[in-house]
């Protein structure tokens, strides 16, 4: 196993949910596709609910979610079944996503 893999990595997604109703259909279609590339959520947070330790609050939702290896975070990203999925959230908000590689044992 090389080093990298030991590594987890972190889907960061921070957003706004513009169209609630229509953004159920996208959340429902998601556990699976986590499951399968051995990812899961860490939290979920409604932009509500984010407590602001420094700085101007954003008013978005985050959401952190712990893939085994950056490798498996991507496959998660670029797969068809993410991209269909996504094709569920499209015009229901706006989001910022991000893969940030975490440190060895994390």
């Amino acid at each position: 196993m090389s080093n990298d893999a030991a590594k987890p990595a972190y889907l960061l997604v921070q957003g706004t949910v513009t169209d609630v109703a229509g953004f159920q259909a996208y959340n429902a279609a998601l556990p699976p596709i986590y499951q399968k590339f051995g990812g899961h959520y860490l939290t979920v947070t409604p932009a509500s609910k984010v407590e602001i330790a420094e700085g101007e609050p954003r008013g978005e939702s985050i959401l952190i979610a712990r893939f085994p290896s950056r490798e498996a975070a991507w496959s998660f990203w670029k797969s068809a079944e993410y991209t269909a999925a996504k094709q569920l959230r499209a015009g229901k908000g706006r989001f910022f996503v991000t893969v940030l590689e975490g440190l060895p044992g994390a």
